[in-house]
């Protein structure tokens, strides 16, 4: 192109408004500065600056950097929260350390050492902490700035400034940046986005089915080598070979690149329904009429993933109309799955229009399921007339039911009753005419979960249901004290965290809370157990039926355990959710284990993944459509306190660190 012609167009350009070729760069140049290494208020006031100039040639430069700061955020959202457990579970050892160091004073040295880890650990989070509380309004601030620069534009360069967002929301290699990008344009789109964002969940929710067959495979071939690895850890105490080692790796490396796949396209359909339904919130009118009826009509058609993924869209928009549409699918709804999606969904809303239909239909309703997420939904609500009618359902509840009554009864009335009839309806005839229902109860620390814990049930966690699965660590490291050692006074002739006199192992912890746990189903309760290590076996093929004989015949089994090997929590997790029913789909899987036990002293160390973020997304996947209470315990300082914590929170069950 001639130079002349560059120099006619440059001149010609600079008529346009908003054109200013070296202002725009001296902007750009300064905010990519100030974005790397300024002070919110820099970065802040360097991306007014860039703003100011009103040039659709800023998006790239924005647009990169609003990707750099969602991205990051995320993962310092992890650490804060890593760090922030890490920091209770601290606090619980040093409780115990401070017990454990007035009966014997060699524990005084270790003591000493946890308190300045502790100290340590606490300038970190603090760290964490600030981070988040910096990356989240500077992504607010851009996503906002973005939104003010495209609203300000002309329809042809509004358009040009679209299309660049939307390649990056449909087509960026980096899915996690790709998430970004989706959940940015459902915050600053135009007419139509909801829509559009919501083909984009819908592609990324297909390709995650496409994914279960493959995986599924994968992990066959897994499973095999696991329980190869763990026959030859058993035969030559710990190790394996070179060849089984190499061969392990190639197979988990497979299944594993598969898991990661599916844990990123979970990331872009969870941003998909955050932008659809910052979006969704934006429309009026014949816009909103035509998008609500678009996305009712595809759950018509809309089958396995898709269907869920739907209705959660639909659950995360506030707005009346929006609302009232959710409402009207909740009353047609008949399959128990769809239910509790929706009550969860409006109850998080704080929906009060749903509370009638909570109080009579859905707490009185066929499945377990829908009746627990209703009972959840009143406590949510802080609803008063939900206290007469969940004492009034208790008499009728048996099982993991009465648990989850007793439980949203205690959230409601601040109140701390087993879950007895008589008890509660004593109680409520003493109170109901005065009593105001409290505020929501804060979440519990770990070191306050642990010091209410009372041995009762298994570590502490008690419950109702005889549907139960108990899933057991007997990796190597069970074999270490439940007292922290490796002090300079120990004897060095015995192995590091060896238990010695008035000690006791986390394998005899767990086999004696294990024994005391399986004496208590009653005869007819329907259990087994899943043990793990490098591989993952079960007591029973099947689950049992308990009867005395059955009684003594796993009383024996456990006592007799041993430990050795690697922790294969992803493997674990994977078998008892199999064991237990729960089946992928769209519809509820009526699975015949309602709650599940998981025990380990450690973090993973082998199967298919052994990331704490992508264990928890399959877990999430798998539980989905079955509703499993998962109850976490985690022994000594070496577990993986996020992942015990959340793995309990996240599936409506209790963590205890011991």
């Amino acid at each position: 192109m001639p130079a002349s012609f560059l120099a006619l167009l440059c001149s010609l350009l600079a008529f346009l408004p908003g054109f200013d070729e070296k202002g725009l760069a001296a902007a750009e140049q300064k905010f990519v500065k100030a974005a790397a290494a300024g002070t919110l208020a820099e970065r802040k006031a360097a991306l007014e600056g860039l703003l100011a100039l009103n040039d659709p040639g800023a998006v790239p430069t924005l647009l990169g950097e609003y990707g750099t700061a969602a991205e990051g955020l995320r993962a310092a959202r992890v650490e804060a929260q890593r760090l922030k457990y890490a920091c209770e579970r601290r606090e619980v050892v040093l409780s115990n350390l401070r017990t454990e160091a007035a009966r014997d004073e060699s524990v005084a040295a270790l003591l000493k050492r946890e308190e300045e880890r502790f100290s340590e650990l606490k300038k970190d989070r603090a760290k964490a902490d600030t981070r988040v509380g910096e990356l989240e309004p500077w992504r607010d601030a851009l996503a906002d700035g973005l939104g003010k620069l495209f609203d300000n534009l002309g329809p042809a360069r509004r358009r040009k400034s679209d299309a660049e967002v939307w390649q990056d929301a449909r087509e960026h290699p980096d899915t996690l940046l790709r998430a970004a990008s989706v959940e940015l344009v459902g915050r600053i789109g135009g007419p139509g986005t909801a829509a559009q964002v919501y083909d984009l969940m819908l592609e990324a929710s297909t390709g995650i089915d496409k994914l279960r067959t493959r995986i599924a495979k994968a992990m066959g071939e897994v499973r095999k080598f696991e329980q190869r690895m763990q026959e030859e850890a058993a035969r030559q105490n710990g190790g394996m070979s070179q060849a089984t080692a190499q061969q392990y790796e190639q197979v988990k490396r497979e299944a594993a690149d598969l898991t990661t796949q599916g844990y990123k396209l979970e990331i872009l359909v969870e941003a998909a329904q955050r932008g659809g339904a910052k979006a969704l919130e934006r429309e009026s009118g014949k816009e909103l009429e035509k998008t609500l009826a678009k996305l009712v009509a595809n759950l018509k058609k809309a089958k396995d993933r898709t269907r869920l993924d739907t209705l959660r869209f639909l659950t995360m928009a506030g707005g009346d109309a929006v609302r009232e549409s959710v409402r009207n699918l909740l009353a047609a709804e008949t399959e128990a799955l769809g239910l509790g999606t929706l009550i969860d969904g409006l109850a998080a809303l704080g929906d009060t229009a749903i509370e009638p239909a909570l109080l009579t239909k859905y707490l009185a309703h066929e499945s377990w399921y829908v009746r627990a997420r209703a009972a959840h939904a009143l406590a949510v609500l802080r609803s008063r007339a939900g206290i007469s009618a969940l004492i009034a359902r208790l008499e009728k509840e048996e099982g993991r039911s009465r648990t989850d009554i007793n439980e949203a009864l205690q959230s409601l009335t601040g109140q701390n009753f087993r879950p007895v009839h008589a008890v509660w309806q004593r109680w409520w005839k003493e109170n109901e005419k005065d009593f105001v229902v409290p505020p929501a109860p804060k979440e519990l620390t770990a070191l306050e979960e642990a010091q209410e814990s009372s041995g009762v049930t298994f570590f502490g966690i008690t419950t109702e249901s005889q549907r139960v699965l108990f899933v057991l660590d007997l990796s190597g490291s069970m074999k270490f004290s439940m007292t922290p050692r490796n002090n300079p006074n120990d004897d060095p002739s015995m192995p590091y965290d060896e238990p010695r006199q008035g000690d006791m192992s986390r394998l005899d912890a767990a086999k004696r809370d294990l024994t005391k746990a399986v004496s208590g189903l009653k005869d007819g309760g329907v259990f087994n157990l899943v043990l793990f290590a490098s591989d993952v076996w079960t007591w029973s093929d099947d689950l049992v039926t308990m009867k005395p004989e059955v009684r003594a015949q796993v009383n024996e089994f456990i006592t007799k355990s041993e430990a050795v090997g690697g922790t294969n929590i992803y493997g674990a997790l994977e078998r008892a959710l199999d064991l237990a029913g729960a089946k992928a789909g769209a519809t509820w899987s009526a699975p015949v284990i309602d709650t599940i036990y998981f025990l380990t002293d450690g973090r993973a160390t082998v199967g298919v993944t052994v990331d704490t973020e992508e264990i928890l997304a399959h877990v999430r996947e798998r539980n989905r459509n079955a509703g499993i209470v998962i109850h976490a315990i985690g022994l000594s300082d070496a577990h993986d306190a996020v992942l015990m914590r959340r793995l309990a929170e996240e599936n409506g069950g209790t963590y205890v660190g011991r």
